[in-house]
């Protein structure tokens, strides 16, 4: 589950925990202010709270009908609560439920009609769910794996975004374990240019370089492609002749795999092959004189500020 299916996981919990609290609210009000509750009204109540519940757990399991039947109603109570403000002859601060009611109903219907984090969410819910849990120690063979990553990367044309969605459309045309496999190839390149070289590269392209940007910098390398990557591996001069390096900062690249996994089977991805984390070639420091002397060529293109 990628961070925007998560968000809208997580604004749909909340949002329908909102509306089950405006209908408590309501019941209860309707009967504070009478000298006695009325059975039939709050059976009649009773029953129409459980069917929201209802409702909200069927828009939550991914039902279309429920999401549509959701804005209709949701829709009515807004303008009942509209209504309601502009025609009650009553001191502005009684009327808070009625404000709270509009921004509530305001917000689910944002949510579940236009809300991109929802639609994530819900297009989750409905993807269906077809293979097992597969580990694998295997690795993707070379030639598959770039014919994968080249036709992501021409497509794209440059859009990294993009290059993301259409990684996915291809990872999701292979099994589960092959998406495993895909992903065990990706980590074993990048623990292979988990050298001190390429970080100063990496320092030298972002004007700094963390760890986790460094991460990212191997991920984006990766991105670019067999004939990119493998020269560089070469001889790391050649990013100089790039003209485009995004700083050389992509960290969604590397989530892809994990996402199509889970989409596929419906759980975490195994553990596979672990990341090479030993880094390794002659350490340097932070100082621009020793960067200039390592990659002259790499300094006069991207320089330090």
């Amino acid at each position: 589950m990628n961070e925007l299916t998560k968000l809208g996981k997580k604004r749909t919990i909340l949002i329908s925990i909102s509306i089950l609290l405006v209908s408590i609210h309501t019941i209860y009000f309707y009967h504070s202010v009478r000298p006695e509750i009325e059975s039939k009204k709050l059976i009649q109540q009773i029953i129409r709270f459980s069917l929201t519940v209802g409702l909200l757990i069927m828009v939550y399991k991914g039902k279309n009908w429920a999401k549509i039947v959701s804005i209709i109603l949701f829709s009515l109570a807004l303008l009942g609560a509209l209504v309601g403000l502009a025609t009650l002859d009553t001191p502005f601060i009684n009327k808070t439920p009625l404000l709270v009611m509009v921004f509530v109903y305001s917000m689910a219907i944002y949510h579940f009609g236009f809300a991109k984090s929802f639609k994530e969410f819900f297009k989750f819910q409905n993807t269906e769910i077809t293979e097992s849990i597969q580990d694998s120690k295997e690795i993707m063979e070379s030639e598959k794996f770039w014919r994968i990553i080249e036709i992501t990367k021409s497509e794209s044309s440059g859009d990294y975004e993009k290059q993301q969605s259409l990684l996915e459309r291809e990872l999701l045309k292979l099994t589960a374990k092959e998406v495993l496999e895909f992903d065990n190839k990706f980590r074993t390149l990048k623990g292979e240019i988990y050298t001190w070289d390429f970080w100063a590269a990496a320092y030298i392209i972002n004007r700094g370089c963390s760890d986790d940007c460094f991460s990212d910098f191997r991920g984006w390398l990766i991105g670019q492609g067999k004939l990119v990557c493998e020269s560089a591996v070469q001889n790391i001069e050649t990013l100089s002749e790039l003209k485009e390096t995004n700083d050389g900062d992509w960290e969604g690249l590397s989530y892809i795999p994990t996402d199509v996994y889970e989409k596929k089977t419906g759980n975490d991805m195994p553990q596979g092959i672990q990341e090479n984390f030993e880094i390794t070639g002659e350490e340097w420091e932070e100082d621009e004189n020793e960067l200039k002397n390592r990659f002259p060529k790499l300094y006069a293109k991207f320089g330090m500020e």
